[in-house]
């Protein structure tokens, strides 16, 4: 019976010592995690943290400038149809009466002509 019991200490003992070298591999890696951790994982993610806020400020400036052409092309756009209408629609409407003015005092000439 004495056996048995010290084989089962001796047992529990090497499971024992077992858990404890198991536990300090645990803490080993969780350290080496944790270092890994802030010297490459968060260095990284800074870094691109950094480089997405300055794309987000480029497409920004990108953004204004594409707004502002459009306004101004927009507002050039809107003085051209000013003029265009100003200084050729109104020339054409009067040159366009003119001409039909024209004609019609022809036709009525060559009906007066043509009567005997």
């Amino acid at each position: 019976m004495e056996k048995s019991v010290l084989l089962i200490a001796i047992f529990t003992g090497v499971i024992a010592l077992s858990n404890l070298i198991l536990l300090g591999g645990l803490a080993y890696l969780a350290v080496n995690v944790k270092k890994l951790l802030d010297t490459s994982v968060k260095p990284t993610v800074a870094n691109v943290k950094s480089i997405v806020d300055k794309v987000e400020d480029s497409a920004e400036r990108i953004m204004d400038i594409g707004e502002d052409a459009v306004r101004k092309v927009s507002s050039t756009v809107a003085a051209t149809t000013d003029v265009v209408q100003d200084t050729v629609t109104s020339p054409l409407i009067s040159i366009s009466s003119l001409f039909a003015g024209i004609s019609k005092a022809m036709q009525v000439w060559r009906r007066a002509s043509a009567k005997p």
